[in-house]
């Protein structure tokens, strides 16, 4: 009976350690903020980034850079896991899902878009093709009008949450040869930034996939038909070659789409 007991202590001392083990780990990199210094007071929601002038410090991410953007405050509450340093008064995340203060000056935001800096200092918006970094994406919709905190002219300014992860802007049109269109399209479909010549190789291979398609179509489609009048009594035979060009057809449609996804997403 006292080794049955003693067994059954045991075991229960190595569920709860696992357990215990369990609770870190289960963190997530993404929840783990870092205290910072400011000079000024800093609202949870601003983007901000690193003050030079002292160390480990940071100040409202300026709106004429979004190059400068390391991170967003916010609240030491809203995170699995806070590091303190000495003069800590602003924590900052770097990656995860937080509210951030947006604004619509570049227009209405919808979940999806792409983020990053407005016209003001430490205020987010819609990412425009002309800003090279993004702060991540919006998981919410913000018009203007419900949640609004204030607004100034046509523009107004509130909170929104995004997923945030710092990288180069994949709306950027750095290369006028490539058309604007092409490259939200290209880039929405990799969710990365696609080289000018994949998307243009891509594109190429999407056209002929369709032409070579429509060709078979179109020429077993006629020539069923043209059989057809001439035999009828083969209508059995002429119908089953029909289906069979049809799907030849759909096929080589089908490869040609996977090709492209293929080559815009490895």
């Amino acid at each position: 009976m006292r080794q049955i007991k003693t067994s059954k202590n045991q075991l229960f001392l190595l569920v709860s350690l696992l357990l215990m083990m369990a609770v870190p780990l289960s963190a997530k990199a993404d929840n783990v903020v870092e205290g910072y210094s400011s000079k000024q007071s800093l609202e949870p929601g601003q983007v901000v980034a690193i003050d030079k002038t002292a160390s480990r410090s940071v100040k409202p991410a300026p709106a004429t850079d979004s190059n400068l953007m390391f991170g967003v405050v916010v609240a030491p509450t809203d995170a699995a896991i806070t590091l303190v340093g000495n003069n800590t008064k602003t924590f900052v995340a770097t990656t995860g899902t937080y509210q951030i203060l947006v604004s619509t000056v570049n227009g209405s935001i919808k979940a999806g878009d792409y983020i990053s800096m407005s016209n003001v200092d430490g205020i987010a918006a819609k990412a425009a093709n002309t800003e090279p970094i993004i702060l991540g994406k919006a998981a919410g919709d913000f018009n203007g009008k419900a949640g609004a905190i204030t607004t100034s002219g046509k523009s107004a300014i509130g909170r929104i949450f995004v997923n945030i992860s710092i990288q180069k802007n994949p709306l950027a049109n750095s290369d006028p040869t490539l058309p604007y269109f092409l490259r939200r399209v290209a880039n929405s479909i990799a969710n990365k930034s696609v080289p000018v010549i994949r998307v243009y190789t891509a594109l190429l291979i999407f056209l002929i996939s369709i032409l070579a398609s429509v060709a078979i179509l179109w020429g077993g489609v006629r020539g069923s038909q043209i059989s057809l009048g001439r035999n009828p009594l083969s209508k059995k035979v002429i119908f089953s070659g029909m289906y069979k060009v049809i799907f030849t057809g759909i096929g080589i449609f089908l490869i040609g789409l996977a090709g492209v996804y293929l080559l815009l997403k490895v």
